[in-house]
């Protein structure tokens, strides 16, 4: 009887922390618009900062959602690509941090340079 009820609580912990994995693995990445809406952000952000007059209220040319698989989504490395005003803006679509700027002329500016303006 012990042995029963010791495997149910088992079986019972399983497929919650299994469910609980699932939900993790799918929990809702950025939409569109809140990744176009950080992007303006951080724009704003790189214009203020270098004195630059790049557009944030211009149309992006594409917003594409990259590395859109299973194996990507498992190990959160979805990111979404904007390109807004000849800029390709890369955000993560997972928790919305940016992660580069590659600007025309291949100037690059990345987190890991400027963490205080993002």
């Amino acid at each position: 009887m012990v042995k029963k009820l010791l495997a149910s609580c088992c079986i019972a912990l399983f497929i919650i922390a299994a469910i609980y994995g699932v939900y993790e693995m799918q929990k809702p990445l950025l939409t569109e618009q809140e990744a176009l809406a950080k992007a303006r952000l951080y724009l704003d952000s790189v214009n203020h900062h270098l004195d630059l007059t790049y557009r944030t209220d211009s149309i992006p040319t594409y917003i594409i959602l990259d590395n859109d698989t299973f194996w990507n989504k498992a190990t959160g490395n979805t990111v979404w690509d904007i390109y807004l005003d000849d800029i390709l803006i890369t955000i993560d679509a997972d928790t919305g941090k940016f992660n580069r700027m590659i600007f025309p002329m291949d100037g690059v500016i990345t987190r890991g340079e400027h963490p205080d303006w993002f």
